[in-house]
């Protein structure tokens, strides 16, 4: 099983690391490079890459896949509808231990955290924008374990998390879940969900089954070809 490798170069007598992607949770290989020379970011992610090399690699997902548009995707049918003008969408890929990404469309608008989804996608120029179809068929080159929770909200709930996604700033590798549950954390009707300093998309799922299941549901939970999960 391959384990995590820490390339090293000394530059002016500094050690700059440049971390190899991991596996799995979220790690964008567009982003790493960059983002290790960020230092207010590096002893964390220093933290999760020596974490991901004592499990294990976790298997390769979406948004690292060089060249997922060769891949053979899943002969699956994605019959979901798009997201409503008010209605918040919490996309998670499940097909690893822990889960291998989240993202959130709020109406139109997706926020893809740690991901490379607009970067791998824009590479085809006839590419018409995101969609929740689209965005959900990139997910299944790891796998058909794909839930979306849907929540229509209200008006002056819906902006704020409309506003918390046009503010939100760049997420780090392995942080993709954090970044969608603190969107939602705080914010009607998710005003039971206090922010986090580390989840994982898996995780992140567990607590929106929580939500979307039973007489107090505030939403649902739908697979792939839009049937109940």
């Amino acid at each position: 099983m391959p384990r995590t490798r820490l390339l090293i170069r000394h530059e002016l007598n500094m050690t700059v690391v440049r971390p190899e992607p991991v596996k799995g949770l979220c790690l964008d290989r567009h982003n790493t490079n960059e983002l290790a020379d960020k230092s207010g970011w590096i002893n964390n992610l220093k933290l999760f890459c020596l974490l991901a090399a004592t499990l294990g690699a976790l298997p390769l997902h979406a948004e690292e896949a060089p060249n997922w548009h060769d891949d053979v995707l899943p002969d699956v049918q994605i019959k979901v509808v798009e997201p409503a003008r008010n209605e918040v969408v919490v996309v998670i890929n499940d097909n690893a231990l822990g889960g291998n990404h989240a993202g959130l469309f709020a109406g139109k608008q997706l926020i893809d955290p740690a991901g490379s989804y607009f970067g791998r996608r824009g590479m085809d120029k006839a590419w018409p924008g995101p969609t929740l179809a689209d965005y959900a068929r990139f997910q299944t080159v790891d796998g058909l374990k794909i839930r979306l929770y849907r929540f229509l909200l209200k008006p002056g709930a819906f902006a704020e998390i409309e506003r918390r996604v046009r503010e939100a700033g760049s997420t780090p590798p392995l942080f993709c879940a954090v970044t969608v549950h603190n969107l939602l954390a705080g914010a009607m009707p998710f005003d039971g969900v206090e922010r986090t300093g580390w989840t994982t998309p898996a995780a992140l799922g567990r607590l929106l089954d929580g939500l979307t299941q039973g007489e107090a549901a505030i939403g649902e939970c739908q697979n792939l070809d839009a049937t109940p999960c």
